[in-house]
């Protein structure tokens, strides 16, 4: 981790020291279309799936699709986050919403988080075929398609939409700037040092605004576990360019207990 520097406008050198006590490291993740093994981390494809587990269904007893799936024996380490392990994200295959209950963000009736602590290594413990799970494509399309993730290390600071931000940055972002591209502190923080993309870790972005309030049980999870963004390359998308956030309660994470977990996506 010592060897993260945080990336900054000069406009905001004279606030590195504040702005570094907000900083976290997290995992970039980038997305590459292409066919996967059932132990990949990737998003789409076929799950990694115990023949002694059950392929997770929705409310309406469909079979869920896999979202996305990661292999934590092949991310870069950052704290609590596991060391090992597969954690996957599913999602209803027949639900306009993505599986999101707007009032109760942590039912995981239509979506579903599932850890797998212990990777089985051999493929003839798996099921490897899914033709059970019927096609629903003719009346609802795939939120994304198969593709393998890949990772990076980096570090970013709290974004001005984080409902933290206020109680851990005192700046006034609507200082004026000459800046050829930005009239104020504001516009050039939003754009130059916002959360975009996948991610596990670090801070998240919205494109509508946080829905976690300190003053609320909503504020306890405070760990973003997973984001994904708008990406064209795998026809990812929530709505009109959304992006998802899995947030989960501190202590939950670190008893990798992922049945409490607050599910979020908006667009513009």
């Amino acid at each position: 981790m010592t060897s993260l520097v945080l990336k900054l406008p000069k406009e905001f050198e004279k606030y590195r020291t504040e702005l570094e006590k907000t900083a976290k490291p997290f995992v970039s993740i980038q997305a590459e279309r292409g066919k996967t093994t059932f132990f990949e981390s990737k998003f789409g494809g076929h799950p990694y799936l115990p023949k002694l587990s059950d392929h997770p269904k929705d409310e309406q007893g469909n079979y869920m699709n896999l979202f996305a799936q990661i292999n934590f024996e092949e991310v870069p380490h950052i704290e609590p986050m596991p060391e090992s392990g597969i954690l996957q994200f599913y999602l209803s295959p027949a639900d306009d919403v993505y599986g999101l209950d707007f009032d109760n963000p942590t039912a995981q009736r239509n979506f579903r988080v599932i850890y797998h602590p212990n990777i089985v290594k051999g493929e003839e413990d798996l099921v490897t075929e899914f033709s059970y799970v019927p096609d629903l494509s003719n009346e609802y399309d795939p939120i994304v398609q198969e593709a393998k993730m890949s990772f990076q290390l980096k570090i970013a600071p709290v974004p001005a939409d984080d409902f933290r931000f206020e109680d851990m940055v005192n700046i006034d972002l609507f200082e004026s700037i000459d800046h050829p591209d930005y009239e104020d502190l504001h516009e050039l923080y939003f754009e130059e040092l916002g959360a975009e993309g996948h991610k596990i870790g670090g801070y998240p972005y919205f494109t509508q605004q946080d829905p976690r309030e300190k003053s609320d049980p909503t504020g306890e999870y405070t760990i973003l576990l997973f984001q994904a963004d708008t990406d064209d390359d795998i026809d990812l998308m929530f709505g009109d360019s959304g992006v998802a956030n899995f947030f989960i309660k501190e202590e939950d994470l670190k008893n990798r207990n992922f049945t409490n977990v607050l599910y979020n996506w908006d667009c513009c």
